[in-house]
């Protein structure tokens, strides 16, 4: 009787079914990209054990333990980003719409402005 992979990994050490890339072997570019995104986390693993551990090597438990905070690090990561992106965006947005009103209401002061010119102009005698 087998027992039921975890989503975290296998009992005997091996990553789950879901990271591996469509039953394909990962890359070196691929592992060193992945390498260099667990190292901004704080997760120094090797590319090639990297490589080694997504073709189904068994792994030890810390390492399975570093891949998998590695995993969650580097996604929490990458939502902060795109929170701040959004954050940007729409500040940017409120900015132009700020600055569109501006140049509004300045438009509008000189025309009054030119307005009330040319009526002074009209109207003083000659």
């Amino acid at each position: 009787m087998m027992t039921p992979s975890t989503p975290w990994g296998h009992e005997r050490g091996h990553l789950p079914r879901r990271l591996q890339i469509r039953n394909q072997v990962v890359g070196r570019r691929q592992a060193r990209r992945l390498s260099r995104r667990f190292a901004r986390v704080g997760v120094t693993t090797p590319p090639d054990r990297l490589q080694m551990m997504l073709a189904g090597s068994p792994a030890a438990h810390a390492e399975m333990a570093d891949f998998n905070f590695g995993l969650i690090a580097t996604r929490l990561k990458r939502e902060q980003f795109s929170a701040r992106v959004q954050r940007m965006k729409r500040r940017g947005t409120r900015s132009l719409l700020f600055l569109g009103l501006v140049l509004v209401t300045l438009n509008f002061l000189f025309c009054m402005a030119w307005a009330l010119f040319s009526l002074t102009l009209e109207a003083a005698p000659l």
